[in-house]
């Protein structure tokens, strides 16, 4: 095992697949490049954990091959092997807590969520991800734009609003079913609740609003949803 090195401004286009900021004269130290054409580098790495609060994807420094030698700080890593993705969140307690076992729907909404929303909206959106998979297993589904619906039961639907820098969630259930409620809930479509969340100190008020939502019945038989 190597050193473990961070890669600054990460951002995961797909699953084991990132682009970084490597200087090009730091490329080397990660081996002798097999290639240098180009303004892109390319790093192939055994193994990497991606660092949510940060944007910083942390390599073992013994398992990169340089693939190429760019000319630009822009850097393309791959995972050459297939595995969970494992985020590395901050908590608020300041303690670095690790979440494995993210489908591919839920890593496409984490990285909408760093493509699209800074600061405390961000660490919200990634925070409520959490403590959901914490309770529920599942995975979301994209839809349309930046909408994102928990399958196999959608008792929760979210949408990432890059302008209101916010999350928009609907749960199952009229509005009353959630009151009394320190965020403001709004009516959606019939039988549904809609309300914002921007901020970490959220998380706990909207994840008993998520609690509350209606779940629908599995059919043992199927394991479909009804």
């Amino acid at each position: 095992m190597g050193v473990k090195m961070l890669l600054e401004e990460a951002v995961e286009l797909s699953e084991g697949v990132w682009s970084a900021k490597v200087r090009p004269h730091e490329v080397p130290i990660f081996g002798q490049p097999k290639a240098t054409i180009g303004g892109r580098s390319v790093l192939l790495t055994e193994n990497a954990t991606f660092i949510a609060t940060t944007r910083c994807l942390q390599v073992d420094g013994g398992s990169v091959s340089v693939l190429n030698q760019g000319t630009t700080p822009e850097t393309l890593v791959v995972e050459a092997k297939a595995s969970d993705r494992t985020l590395l969140v901050t908590t608020e307690t300041g303690q670095i807590a690790r979440f494995d076992h993210f489908g591919p729907g839920d890593r496409e909404f984490l990285g909408m969520v760093e493509r699209e929303l800074q600061g405390h909206p961000r660490e919200a959106a990634e925070r409520i991800l959490q403590e959901v998979r914490a309770r529920y297993p599942g995975d979301l589904q994209r839809g349309q734009r930046s909408n994102f619906k928990n399958t196999p039961d959608n008792f929760w639907y979210v949408i990432v609003q890059p302008r209101a820098q916010s999350l928009s969630i609907t749960v199952r259930g009229p509005r009353d079913r959630f009151q009394p409620s320190k965020l403001e809930l709004k009516d959606d479509r019939p039988g549904y609740t809609r309300f914002s969340l921007k901020h970490p100190s959220e998380v706990a008020e909207a994840m008993q609003i998520i609690e509350r939502s209606k779940r629908r019945k599995a059919n043992p038989y199927t394991l479909e949803y009804f």
